[in-house]
Order: C-alpha cells, then sequence, then structure tokens
C-alpha cells in the first residue's frame, strides 16, 4: 500500500475508537442475554455445590467407607442388648473381616446368609484359638495376628451396627464387641 492511501485509511479513523483503544474506556455493553448466562452459570455452581454432595451421600451404600469403629457414612445403630450372630470369613480387611452369616444366633438384624463387615476396635475383645486375648489396636491394626483363616466361623457379639440392607452386601457393617472362632473351629 503507498504511503498517501495509508495517510488517508488513518485519517478516516473515527476519533472515538482512537480514543477507547488508548484510554481502555471503550466498553462494549453485556446483552441481557449474557446477563441471564452469567446468573444461570453461577446457579449451576451452586446447585453442585450444595445439592449434588447430599445426593451422594444418601445414595451411596452404608458404611462404604469402614475405617474402623464409628465411621463410614451410615447411620450407626445401637441395640439394647448384646446380640450374637455366627460368621464364616471371606475375606480379611484392614481393621476386621468380610464374613456371610452362617448361623443368625440370637440377632435381630443380619439374616442367615446375609453379608456384612465385622469391624474391631479397641474396645473389642477378641478370643485367638489357644484361649488368649488379643488387644486390636485401631492406631496400628494388625488382623493377620489374629491367625483365623478364610472360612473359620466366628461367633461375634455386638452391639452397635449400620443399618442392614439386603443387596448391600459387604458394605453392611457391625461392630464387635467381642468375637471368637466358634467351638468347632477351635
Amino acid at each position: 500500500m503507498k504511503s498517501e492511501k495509508l495517510l488517508l485509511a488513518i485519517g478516516n479513523i473515527d476519533d472515538n475508537l482512537i480514543y477507547g483503544a488508548v484510554n481502555d474506556t471503550y466498553k462494549k455493553k453485556r446483552t441481557t442475554w449474557e446477563n441471564l448466562a452469567a446468573i444461570a452459570a453461577c446457579l449451576c455452581i451452586m446447585v453442585c455445590i450444595f445439592a449434588i454432595p447430599r445426593f451422594v451421600m444418601q445414595s451411596v451404600p452404608t458404611g462404604t467407607s469402614p475405617t474402623g469403629a464409628n465411621a463410614g457414612v451410615g447411620q450407626i445403630q445401637s441395640l439394647s442388648e448384646t446380640e450374637e450372630i455366627y460368621v464364616e470369613i471371606v475375606e480379611w480387611k484392614k481393621t476386621g473381616f468380610a464374613a456371610v452369616v452362617v448361623d443368625a444366633g440370637n440377632n435381630s438384624v443380619f439374616p442367615l446368609d446375609g453379608e456384612l463387615t465385622v469391624e474391631f476396635d479397641d474396645d473389642t475383645k477378641i478370643i485367638l484359638n489357644d484361649g488368649t486375648a488379643f488387644e486390636f489396636n485401631l492406631d496400628e491394626p494388625d488382623t493377620e495376628s489374629i491367625g483365623w483363616e478364610i472360612g473359620t466361623v466366628v461367633k461375634v457379639e455386638f452391639t452397635e451396627y449400620d443399618e442392614y440392607l439386603e443387596g448391600n452386601h459387604f458394605y453392611n457393617r457391625l461392630l464387635a464387641s467381642s468375637a471368637e472362632a466358634a467351638a468347632s473351629e477351635q
């Protein structure tokens, strides 16, 4: 482009545009649609922050994150009297074991063949096969030292549990007051 044409083109620029570019005072106004979109985005964020966590907490199976006594998502239920149940160990966990009910005993919570997780805490009385008491330490859990193998039937006494939900599998949870291998297993 020749210099004369360039000068002519620059000369035709509106002075307000030049002033706005230099002083940054020329601003585009938002349309109503853009304002509504911004408000809708804020509302979506508020719903995500407040509503979704509550929905997730209600839909997660009870006791899905057991890490010891009185932990987990579910509501801890307390019984007025100690109940007993006989379960077969299916898998050892960090703070207890997954099991299947083989004899409902006098319990009114877990049905025969119900799946659950038995958890220990510092107050759980664990009787080993040789008759000695095992002190379970929740701060340094050591379920391997108990020595019961997969398939061992264990008599468990309890007064606290998460609400039993059929089909909830090993997320159903009871907090053992005492546990010992059943007489036939010793």
